[in-house]
């Protein structure tokens, strides 16, 4: 009987990706990651590795090496990946090392690199020195180019691969003229290439990395440093760094196992599938074909060994060949490929033209040969080959941790500079003090003698209760709290009987205002408006006269005036209610009032009832009246900000809901127990907060 076909999810391999896509390798890096994507998602669109679907886990090495070793751990323990693709700095390699033996895992390295070493646990498929530096030194030197300049980055692969280049070049009659490392990522090197034209040699050998490539041939090309002149023979640059330096690079040449140009059907292939993937401006490289090919290998050794265990797969991959886009490539049991080698002199449309390829696949030789000899201390010499690298590692960490070190003592010592500097300051600014301190005592005060005048006059100026109780019509109730010493609110009451048509009428005036800012300043201008209301008031203006456009307009004028002559930039906001037999005339700008009517509260916005006193010279056209019938137990409730903008010590404000709420739950009382229902009510909400503006509070309440 047949057993049907089971539904169970096959379970995908899960395999980490390992490269910067942060920091200033990522420019780099980044088109690595892409590449191993695009060659995973092939083999899955040809049915995966042992019928098993790849399922890439990708990890940021972040350009630092301790970064990687972190990076490397999660993939391994946490997203249990079976192996590992990625890398670009020997610091990086080497920090992954002891992590890949704690785990037993492989990982495939694409780039070219130093030599001098052979881990179990690596796969090397970029160049090694033999493959690619000691073939470019020897194009060189038959080009009758023996004095060399030697620039890198201060990392491992070019220190290590310039001693190998200075003693080739001992041995066959060449001459380093000079050298000089960069720290990654380096912008500025002027003075470099100064030192190169100074140095004038034949040619310079670089193995400088990363985004500092692009300054370097911008600054080369504009000092003078061309490719007839001193031409520049890199091992580090490719397609994708020549794409962004552009003209500046052309002429100059390079030298690597792969070139985006080389005209086989297999990397045509690869090339336009990149460009259908990534798109049309994009470029391949020595570094990312590498990184293509080095998936199909591992695949290749999984599908031979029928496992993806370690030691497995690690077998299975000697003697693997397969077709790459950049020809074949063939593993040897020392886990480095045979590759050709082909130099390749840059053109303006970022391409490079080959001038010359190796006549056969190279073999790797990590070793520098070594490993090939047969006398009884080649194994020796192997190892000491190994301590080389190995020193020049401990070397340059110990030179880092020396340049930081250096930086920190610096540091230090202009901090303890500044410190000097700052006592010394610190000694003169607190004699400064004590004689400004003796100063301010002495204007204090005078101050405060001239403050306690200004708030006495303030309170003087105020309506006294007696005023407020002899108006019959009405109930009113008044309440100002200053800010500082001197506040910049009043309010005042007047009343005047006018007799027309027989008929003697009672005008209430109520004004309130309120002055930018607070203190003496704002007090002076508070008692100028409200001696510019009355004198208009004593001076015979009726219920009508007095929120004429003709009225505002000469308190305005007095306090434009006034202000321009002090040289103030205070004004104020000012509002003037006029009553008479129930009828209620509202004139100026002062924020919302409330008015409460049969007993409901409503919000009345006086915004568009005048223009704010003595900011400018005419405020006549801003000037209009709103009008309102008030029945006996109507009434209004007039305040400034500094009320609504109270605040707690959590820093809410008080607003002008509460406020409306407070008020109609206290209408039924009289003026003065509505005026202290909202007065306990904002100290209960700022729970002892002090006020920041002067609080002031009217109310108007119909009697009869």
């Amino acid at each position: 009987m047949t057993q049907p076909a089971s539904t169970e999810p096959i379970e995908p391999i899960r395999v980490g990706i390992l490269h910067s896509t942060s920091g200033p390798m990522a420019a780099s890096e980044a088109p690595l990651v892409e590449a191993a994507l695009m060659a995973m998602d092939e083999i899955n669109q040809a049915g995966g590795v042992l019928g098993r679907p790849l399922l890439p886990q990708v990890g940021d090495g972040a350009s630092e090496p301790g970064q990687f070793s972190a990076a490397a751990q999660h993939l391994l323990s946490v997203e249990r990946v079976v192996t590992l693709f990625g890398g670009w700095t020997s610091m990086s390699r080497k920090a992954v090392l002891p992590v890949l033996e704690a785990h037993n895992a492989l990982l495939w390295y694409p780039v070219h690199y130093e030599g001098l070493e052979q881990s179990p646990w690596v796969f090397y498929t970029g160049s090694c020195l033999n493959q690619q530096v000691e073939p470019a030194l020897d194009w060189l030197l038959t080009q009758g180019k023996r004095r060399l300049f030697l620039l890198g980055s201060d990392h491992l692969f070019p220190q290590v691969t310039n001693k190998v280049i200075k003693g080739q070049l001992k041995r066959r009659q060449g001459t380093v003229v000079a050298e000089a490392y960069l720290p990654l990522g380096a912008t500025d090197l002027s003075h470099t290439v100064a030192a190169i034209l100074a140095a004038q040699p034949d040619a310079v050998f670089s193995t400088l990395n990363g985004p500092s490539n692009l300054p370097f041939y911008q600054q080369c090309q504009a000092l003078g440093l061309t490719p007839d002149r001193i031409p520049i023979l890199t091992v580090s640059i490719g397609e994708l760094e020549l794409q962004q330096i552009g003209a500046a690079a052309a002429g100059h040449y390079a030298c690597w196992s792969y070139f985006q140009s080389l005209e086989t059907a297999a990397n045509q292939s690869f090339v336009a599938r990149f460009k259908q993937r990534y798109g049309s401006d994009r470029v391949t490289t020595d570094s990312i074909e590498a990184a293509y090919t080095q998936v199909y290998l591992w695949r290749a050794a999984v599908e031979a060994a029928q496992t993806t265990a370690t030691n497995a797969v690690r077998q299975a991959a000697y003697d693997r060949r397969w077709e790459a886009p950049g020809g074949t490539v063939y593993c040897e049991p020392n886990h480095h490929l045979q590759k050709r080698c082909h130099v390749g002199q840059a053109q303006p449309d970022g391409q490079f033209r080959i001038v010359y390829s190796s006549p056969a696949p190279l073999r790797p030789l990590p070793w520098l040969g070594i490993e090939n000899q047969t006398f009884p201390a080649a194994e020796v010499v192997v190892e000491m080959l190994g301590e080389v690298s190995a020193c020049v590692q401990s070397s340059w960490e110990l030179e880092q941790q020396s340049r930081r070190l250096e930086q920190v003592l610096a540091q230090l010592r202009q901090e303890v500079t500044q410190r000097q500097q700052a006592e010394a300051a610190l000694r003169a600014a607190n004699a400064e003090i004590t004689s400004l301190n003796q100063t301010l005592q002495a204007d204090n005060s005078r101050m405060s003698a001239e403050l306690s005048v200004a708030r006495q006059i303030q309170r003087m100026v105020l309506p006294r209760a007696a005023e407020l109780e002899a108006i019959a019509d009405l109930e009113v109730a008044g309440f100002l709290e200053a800010a500082t010493e001197v506040g910049g609110n009043y309010y005042d009451v007047l009343q005047t009987d006018a007799r027309r048509n027989g008929v003697t009428d009672r005008n209430v005036t109520l004004a309130l205002g309120d002055v930018t800012g607070h203190g003496l300043e704002s007090g002076v201008l508070m008692i100028m408006a409200q001696t510019a209301v009355r004198t208009l008031h004593a001076l015979g203006a009726n219920r009508a006269d007095l929120s004429s456009a003709q009225a505002w307009q000469a308190i305005n004028a007095v306090i434009y005036q006034n202000r321009l002559r002090m040289g103030s930039q205070h004004h104020l906001s000012l509002l003037l209610l006029n009553y008479c037999k129930g009828a209620l005339t509202i004139s100026g700008r002062h924020g919302e009032i409330l008015a409460v009517r049969h007993g409901t509260v409503e919000r009345i916005n006086t915004a568009d009832l005048g223009y704010p006193v003595g900011l400018v010279a005419d405020i006549t056209p801003f000037v209009a009246q709103h009008s309102l019938d008030l029945a006996v137990g109507d009434g209004v409730v007039l305040y400034s900000d500094g009320l609504t903008e109270a605040k707690n010590r959590q820093r809410d404000r008080y607003g002008v809901d509460r406020l409306a709420a407070v008020v109609q739950r206290a209408w039924g009382s009289s003026a003065q127990a509505i005026q202290a229902a909202v007065v306990d009510d904002v100290r209960s909400h700022s729970q002892g907060h002090a006020i920041e503006d002067d609080i002031t509070l009217v109310i108007l309440k119909r009697r009869v």
